[in-house]
């Protein structure tokens, strides 16, 4: 069972190291690692998974364009200069490793924005879903170099998200109050004399025709015996 608390902590360290030259490898394992924590957290695997395949085509893309380039740097072609762009034996060659970086950054931020948006919905953090479209606007721009500044951007707000991971994911509807429901009071009715006295039986004086309780001995306004 994953633990957002170890995710709040590698993801952050992980998104600090980032920044330091030479151990930046080593920050994004950590980013990865934490992914996989709140994957397991939050139980949806698909996190880690689409986390796991940007990492995958993030290196893939790497390892296409370090050979092109060891390949473009070595061959006799370059022996006029490596900066020689101008001739056309050289600039296609660098056209082919920009073009692979280029497509395998969106492809990688395609998949990285796809985590992000869910690990987002899933502990309400909008710093994931910022930094996941901010990585995929940057890899866009590489291009045209403003895309770098961009994914500088999206770094920052990778280590903002995961430093703002609480230790307990919330619960569903945790933003919503509570309803409850009041039932009108009761008011109480009044007992009909039916209830509250019973029918008392009667009769009638023979002699002056009083009415008489039915126990009667003796007629009240006459006094004659009742029989």
């Amino acid at each position: 069972m994953g633990s957002l608390s170890s995710a709040k902590t590698l993801g952050g360290v992980g998104g600090i190291l980032v920044f330091v030259p030479g151990i930046s490898l080593v920050g994004w394992i950590l980013i990865l690692l934490a992914t996989k924590e709140i994957s397991e957290s939050v139980q949806d695997k698909t996190i880690f998974d689409d986390a796991l395949l940007a990492a995958i085509t993030a290196v893939i893309g790497a390892v296409i364009g370090a050979v092109l380039f060891v390949g473009f740097l070595f061959s006799p072609r370059s022996s006029v200069g490596f900066f020689a762009f101008g001739t056309p034996a050289l600039f296609l060659p660098f056209l082919v490793i920009l073009g692979a970086f280029w497509a395998f950054s969106i492809i990688s931020a395609i998949f990285l924005k796809r985590s992000y948006e869910k690990i987002s919905q899933r502990l309400n953090l909008n710093a994931f879903a910022t930094a996941g479209l901010l990585y995929l606007i940057g890899a866009a721009l590489t291009i045209v170099l403003v895309g770098f500044l961009i994914l500088l951007i999206a770094l920052i707000f990778q280590v903002v998200a995961y430093f703002s991971i609480q230790d307990r994911p919330p619960t569903p509807g945790w933003s919503q109050p509570s309803q409850q429901t009041f039932a009108p009071p009761v008011t109480p009715q009044p007992a009909t004399s039916s209830q509250q006295q019973p029918p008392v039986e009667s009769k009638f004086c023979f002699k002056c025709g009083a009415k008489l309780p039915i126990v009667a001995v003796f007629c009240t306004s006459c006094g004659a015996k009742q029989s």
